[in-house]
């Protein structure tokens, strides 16, 4: 079966009474009353249940079944939604990224079934939202009792990280390595919400979220097997390998404050802040911050803004391998980090600074806000960078060799919703060819921005190597499916006489708009394509979201003693910015779920 069957189930009038089952299908009549009968209890909650959305997910025989229920004014107003398919195409995975789904594929009064292809743009991971320090949390005991493997049956009380839940113990499942057989290694059914007894027969191993049921306390066992794994899940991110199940040992401690992934070693931070520093520009260097116990709160408050904490991963364990992120960075749940690729001269940082410029000066757009998180490190940027570039027109100096910086780190908030933190690093173009400096932070980075050279275009069909390299890493991690991208063709104002990119450089910023932005992608791929630099085209080739942009960081190419000689007048730089915070989740508009298809 290589395509998505829908069916749809409502209440009917019938002339012996209303009656709840099928009314619409694309599987054929027999197949469909052999479907119902196994599927029939988990079509609806209790009668009187949740009017919330909740789902089920199973697998029986050659049918992977997930069910969308809601009831919404009581009994009589329940209705499912079925995706029907071969277990291979229906995966966990999937079902989970489509958990919002709610379209019919209708065409006048027909159901249509779905392609895979078909329902890409209804697909949203929780990669993010599964490395939460609520969600980490939750996940350590469900794990340790999957590895058990001693129960059919797992019941957790509802929860708000229920999709993130699952979708983290897919990735970390999915990824063990062992020589003997794995319990796990069939994927559980699950039930995100039931206000129902103890369930008949179920397919497998059956997660559900019962409101009958008690807190789960973690495996006596498995508990410390179960934390390792998870907390190298939180610095690895979804996708990647996981390490082979080590022999279960007495558990650990629980860790004293939220686990955050560093971006600059990969190691795994506690974010319990037992002991801050703050930077001595006297020293030029960064000593212990002291708040003496006297301290007001207001006085505790003005400490903290601009306190660090310290990081020095297992593999820099070494005198002078320390290095500091603001303590704010991980105040706020796991940031979503996004690097800028590109070679040494691809006026890189000269586009992440012009991004934090038009930020400054006209925000993300209508129902989009944002507020700096680390006020002191904001504003010295402002001072020492975004201010001499957007107003004396200077030229912003290269990342040193070595140094993979934190830019900026800010709160995103859609009107009526919650925020999420969003931090940019800036990494210099060589360390990017240096194997191990790139895949440090590839393993924790959630979206990238690859800058195309528009000055570069014709002078090597080869394209950028660091995007080969790149590239080439996050294959060999199985991170490459995960990851969002973002490429701009930066420069452009060098190519502004030719079409379409002069079209487009007239076109405004700060838009989400998914059929513009699919446009826009088509016509730089293209143009890519008939200057022969189908090299610079591949991360939209094989990642699995991304867009192409056209911007001007400057708006003009000249350079005198340090200087743009005809001003600073950046161009449509925030447009990637967005389209990246629309991909990975941080904003999540059903325009957002449509960007980069």
């Amino acid at each position: 079966m290589s395509i998505l069957h829908q069916v749809t189930y409502g209440w009917q009038r019938l002339a012996t009474g209303p009656a709840f089952g099928p009314t619409a299908s694309t599987l054929a009549p027999d197949e469909l009353g052999r479907l119902h009968r196994r599927v029939e209890h988990w079509l609806r909650t209790d009668p009187g249940g949740s009017c919330e959305v909740s789902h089920f997910y199973g697998v029986f025989g050659r049918h992977a079944v997930l069910v969308r229920r809601e009831q919404p004014h009581g009994e009589h107003s329940a209705l499912a939604r079925l995706l029907v398919s071969a277990p291979a195409l229906l995966t966990p995975r999937l079902a989970l990224e489509v958990r919002d789904w709610q379209w019919l594929g209708v065409q006048g009064e027909r159901l249509l079934p779905l392609t895979r292809r078909g329902i890409e743009p209804y697909r949203v991971g929780l990669a993010a939202e599964s490395r939460s320090p609520e969600a980490l949390a939750q996940l350590v005991p469900l794990l340790s009792h999957v590895l058990a493997g001693e129960e059919d049956l797992i019941e957790l009380p509802p929860s708000e990280c229920a999709y993130p839940l699952l979708w983290g113990l897919d990735a970390i499942v999915g990824g063990l390595v062992s020589d003997e057989p794995v319990r796990t290694n069939r994927p559980p059914a699950f039930e995100t919400f039931d206000d129902r007894a103890r369930p008949p027969g179920h397919p497998g191993l059956f997660i559900r979220f019962s409101e009958r049921a008690g807190t789960l306390a973690a495996h006596p066992v498995y508990d410390s097997v179960a934390g390792r794994l998870v907390a190298d899940y939180a610095r690895r991110a979804n996708g990647a390998p996981m390490p082979s199940s080590p022999p279960a040992r007495p558990a650990a401690p629980a860790p004293a404050g939220p686990l955050v992934p560093c971006p600059i070693c990969a190691a795994t931070l506690t974010w319990d802040e037992r002991e801050l520093y703050r930077y001595d520009r006297g020293e030029g260097a960064y000593v212990t911050l002291t708040i003496p116990d006297s301290a007001s709160p207001a006085q505790r408050a003005v400490s903290r803004r601009t306190a660090f904490v310290r990081c020095a991963g297992p593999e820099e364990a070494g005198p002078g391998a320390a290095h500091y992120l603001p303590l704010a960075y991980g105040q706020h749940g796991t940031p979503s980090v996004y690097g800028f690729v590109g070679a040494t001269n691809s006026g890189k940082t000269h586009l992440l600074i012009s991004m934090i410029a038009q930020l400054e000066k006209h925000g993300l757009g209508p129902g989009l806000s944002h507020q700096a998180i680390s006020l002191a490190g904001h504003q010295s940027l402002v001072d020492e960078q975004v201010s001499p570039f957007l107003n004396d027109s200077r030229v912003v100096e290269h990342t040193r060799p070595g140094a993979v910086g934190l830019v900026d780190i800010f709160m995103v908030r859609e009107a009526g919703g919650g925020g999420r933190p969003v931090a940019l690093f800036d990494v210099a173009g060589g360390d990017l060819l240096e194997i191990e400096s790139a895949r440090r932070f590839l393993d924790v980075a959630d979206g990238l921005i690859f800058v195309v050279n528009a000055a570069e275009l014709g002078r090597d069909e080869l394209g950028d190597r660091t995007f080969a390299t790149v590239l080439e890493l996050l294959q060999a991690s199985g991170r490459l499916a995960e990851l969002s991208t973002a490429i701009v063709l930066g420069k452009a104002d060098l190519l502004r006489f030719e079409d379409p990119i002069a079209s487009w450089l007239r076109q405004p910023d700060r838009v989400l708009d998914p059929d513009s932005s699919l446009r826009e992608s088509a016509d730089v791929y293209a143009y890519l394509q008939a200057r022969h630099a189908d090299a610079w085209t591949r991360p939209y080739r094989e990642c699995r979201r991304a867009t192409f942009h056209v911007a001007s960081a400057a708006g003009s190419d000249t350079v005198a003693d340090k200087t743009f000689v005809r001003g600073v007048r950046p161009c449509r730089v925030l447009n990637p910015l967005i389209a990246l915070m629309a991909m990975t989740g941080v904003l999540t508009s059903p325009e957002a779920r449509r960007i980069g298809i």
